[in-house]
Parts: structure tokens; C-alpha cells; sequence
């Protein structure tokens, strides 16, 4: 019987790297290590922290909107009418620019306790 030939070698295919650069680049996240342990943790509580933030909002928002309804002070339509006012198009224009900044802060601007230590260590 003759030897059995290898399998033929199939590549995966690479995805265009050119589409999600620019992405990463646009985020803020050029230089992000997917194996940093660093990165990853910063990661994890930036997801951490927006899951509690959802909840949070969430409660806060049926809340309200339980109050308001009991109290007949709004109903869904007036509610409806209210989000595509101007000023609550504006107010999304300033909190996209804040929150944005503020979800990729951990990122952009990370613990610097380690250039310290390195610092205090040089002296």
C-alpha cells in the first residue's frame, strides 16, 4: 500500500486588514495588544462597567416612565415626540463626543503607575 499523501493544505483566507485599521485608528485603539494582559483587563472593565451601566439606566428609565404613567403627567406619544425634539438632538450630539471619550478613556489613557515605578526606580 503506498503511504498516504497529506491532506491538501487549505489557507483561511485573511480578512482585509486595510477596513479594520482605519477603524481602529478612527476608535482611538491603534496599538491595542489583543495578548496584553493590560489591554485585556482594561477591556473587561470597560465591558464590566457598561453592563452595569445598562442595568442601571435601564431601572432608572422604567422608573420614570412608571411614575409618569401612574401620574398621567406623559404618555408614550409625548414621550415618542420628545425624542426627535432639537434639544434632545442636541443633547445626543454633546453625550456621543462625552461618552465616547469617556468608554475609550482606559485605553487612551492608561494606569501610568508602571512609568512611575520605572521613574522612581531610575533614581
Amino acid at each position: 500500500m503506498p503511504p498516504a499523501s497529506p491532506p491538501p493544505h487549505h489557507s483561511t483566507p485573511q480578512p482585509d486588514s486595510s477596513h479594520e485599521d482605519a477603524s481602529v485608528d478612527f476608535a482611538g485603539l491603534t496599538g491595542l495588544s489583543p495578548g496584553d494582559s493590560m489591554d485585556s483587563a482594561r477591556l473587561m472593565g470597560v465591558i464590566l462597567a457598561l453592563a452595569g451601566e445598562v442595568y442601571v439606566l435601564k431601572a432608572e428609565v422604567r422608573r420614570m416612565r412608571i411614575a409618569l404613567a401612574d401620574r398621567q403627567v406623559l404618555d408614550e406619544q409625548a414621550l415618542e415626540q420628545a425624542g426627535g425634539s432639537v434639544r434632545m438632538n442636541d443633547w445626543l450630539k454633546r453625550e456621543e463626543a462625552e461618552f465616547g471619550q469617556a468608554l475609550l478613556r482606559p485605553f487612551t489613557h492608561p494606569d501610568e503607575a508602571p512609568n512611575v515605578s520605572a521613574a522612581m526606580r531610575s533614581r
